[in-house]
């Protein structure tokens, strides 16, 4: 589509100002059952979103096809939808920052890699996960995943910008038997390039993933010290992010409205949002509205120092957007995310977490998050499943139990915090983290 051919006819058609957003995408997936590629798709995706001020009022339109032919329907539709809104309507396009940063990214060397050679790499990781305990029954799946994405924002008030990231993930899938038990587990990795990749690594610490897991019990109703090891904690993080959302916080959904610089959580908290994190999973030089990125500090040393802005809850709130506007897809409307979000690590080792607890749980995997829990009241109770502790020392898994609590109570109760930060592909990340007690549900 002719950009300026459009902005052109939206002015004639008295539209304020305009934008236009361009998202592309190049999709490769591969799976590997018993040494067969048992699945394999070649996808493009992606379209454009169209928005436009017009009386006043923000108008939408979407477009998978980018032809100049549709132009004059599009702003048609901006019109009607704009004037259909009732409601004050706070939202507005953005001129721009001053300033948009750098991203210290590693080259993804996969985007180049022949299919072929990916095939090969997952055969091979396939079999060798297979022969690397008697007790791996079965590779359920590997998988491999390369995508690249575009995309392009440009409005009449003179923004141009395009960011194009890629990435290139796999995981195996492995189920492991002995005495009648049977447990399965997976390890997802980002990958950059093929020969730096150590493969013996990665396959023991599946095998020790899932044979870990055999012949585990219950353990008796009670309450516990607990470990939430760093990739659980890292979900239950995520599940709660909406508490520093600005317009939940505005609208008095969250626990957090009015209680900026106040202590929430325990002092050996301190929590980043950082869209500038080299090679972070949701490193982004702007966000989806043209806002340039910057590195904020959430929570320092447990005291709520700010929340998470977009344009809209920046104007409900008489504040600046933080640059956390965000659309889900092309087709959707801005929201607010958080980039590359953690709970900063700290000097202990997962051991000495251990050894401090001396006896206790570690929770290694909670289940239900979307239906075990209250983002509001931030209530959870989920399965869960872990090790026991005595002495310091791992001495048994454990499974079949709920873990209960709640968060902002929990996050007050922290005796220890892990180095061992873990960042799923969200950009959600945290270490390992020792809480005093917790109620746990068992025999």
């Amino acid at each position: 589509m002719n950009v300026q051919l459009l902005m052109d006819r939206a002015k004639a058609a008295k539209i304020e100002a305009v934008e236009v957003y361009i998202q592309r995408k190049e999709n490769e997936t591969i799976q590997i059952y018993d040494q067969k590629v048992d699945n394999f798709t070649i996808a493009q995706s992606g379209g454009i979103a169209v928005r436009g001020l017009y009386q006043g009022k923000m108008g939408y339109c979407f477009l998978e096809e980018d032809t100049d032919d549709n132009i004059d329907w599009c702003i048609q539709m901006i019109k009607e939808n704009a004037s259909s809104i009732e409601s004050d309507d706070l939202v507005k396009i953005f001129a721009g920052s001053e300033q948009y940063p750098t991203i210290e990214k590693r080259e993804n060397q996969m985007l180049s890699v022949p299919t072929s050679q990916k095939i090969q790499f997952l055969k091979e990781l396939e079999q060798r996960v297979k022969e690397s305990d008697p007790r791996i029954e079965q590779v359920m799946t590997t998988m491999m995943e390369t995508e690249k994405v575009k995309t392009e924002l440009i409005n009449s008030l003179g923004l141009q910008l395009v960011n194009e990231d890629s990435y290139c993930i796999f995981y195996a899938y492995a189920l492991a038997g002995e005495q009648n038990d049977h447990k399965s587990a997976y390890e997802l990795k980002r990958l950059y390039e093929l020969n730096s990749f150590d493969m013996d690594q990665y396959v023991n610490q599946l095998k020790d993933k899932v044979i870990q897991k055999l012949n585990a019990k219950q353990v008796k109703t009670g309450k516990y010290p607990i470990i939430i090891k760093n990739e659980a904690m890292s979900s239950l993080l995520g599940a709660f992010t909406d508490l520093f959302n600005g317009e939940q916080v505005y609208k008095g959904i969250s626990l957090l409205k009015d209680r900026l610089d106040e202590m929430i959580f325990d002092e050996k908290i301190t929590i980043y949002d950082d869209p500038l994190k080299a090679d972070g999973n949701a490193s982004t030089p702007f966000d989806d509205e043209g806002v340039a990125s910057m590195k904020k500090t959430i929570v320092e040393n447990g005291q709520l120092k700010m929340f998470l802005q977009n344009q809209k809850s920046a104007m409900m709130m008489h504040t600046e957007s933080t640059g956390n506007g965000f659309k889900h897809g092309y087709a959707s409307q801005i929201s607010i995310r958080p980039t590359n979000f953690y709970i900063e690590p700290k000097g202990s080792s997962l051991k000495q977490l251990c050894e401090q607890m001396q006896s206790g749980l570690i929770i290694d995997e909670l289940n239900g998050l979307h239906a075990g829990l209250n983002p509001i009241s931030t209530d959870f109770s989920l399965q869960a499943s872990g090790f026991v502790v005595e002495n310091g020392e791992i001495v048994r898994p454990v499974n079949l139990i709920t873990v209960a609590g709640n968060f902002m109570e929990m996050m007050k109760q922290v005796d220890g915090v892990g180095s061992d930060l873990y960042e799923a592909l969200s950009g959600i990340g945290s270490p390992s983290i020792l809480f005093h007690s917790l109620a746990i549900s068992g025999e």
